[in-house]
């Protein structure tokens, strides 16, 4: 439901999951945790369901009221998560997804020591799935490229850790 909202982020959710379980999976992460991931992967834009799609659809650079409304969807996620008795223990997970360790993130400005180790994963995890995927305002970059952009972020604004997990367990030909 999330990702039919838009046909630029039709599977947005489900491989964003996927690459937060391998990395998950190369740090070793607990099998009573992946499940709570998963979930929070696959609901981490849920809050976009309350973002126009106008807004969604829009080629060009947003205004800055347009972006000021996008970047209240993470809050809106955790809104309709915590509603929700089976998915109040990952609301916090999924709508920290553009948290960045620096505190450059939104919608709370959380810092390193603030977010939980899912947290950064799914970070990482919608960063990568995001610039590997086409978009309105720009189109589909290779999976070198995108490695690139995360390993710049790393370690000041995403985990380096998972950062590194993702490289060795997403390359090429695999995202």
């Amino acid at each position: 439901m999330i990702d039919a909202k838009s046909p630029w982020t039709s599977r947005h959710s489900e491989r964003v999951a996927q690459i937060a379980l391998r990395i998950a999976d190369g740090l070793d992460v607990p099998r009573s945790a992946v499940r709570d991931l998963r979930r929070a992967s696959l609901l981490h834009n849920i809050g976009k369901l309350g973002v126009s799609n106008a807004i969604l659809h829009t080629p060009d650079r947003l205004t800055e009221a347009q972006w000021a409304t996008v970047r209240r969807h993470p809050a809106h996620t955790v809104e309709i998560l915590t509603r929700v008795a089976s998915f109040r223990s990952i609301a916090a997970v999924a709508g920290a997804h553009h948290e960045r360790l620096d505190g450059s993130g939104y919608h709370r400005q959380l810092t390193g020591p603030d977010l939980s180790r899912p947290a950064r994963i799914l970070a990482v995890a919608d960063v990568f799935e995001a610039l590997t995927a086409e978009r309105p305002y720009r189109g589909t970059l290779t999976t070198e490229q995108a490695h690139a952009i995360v390993r710049s972020d790393s370690p000041h604004r995403l985990c380096a850790t998972c950062v590194d997990a993702l490289a060795a367990t997403v390359g090429k030909g695999r995202a």
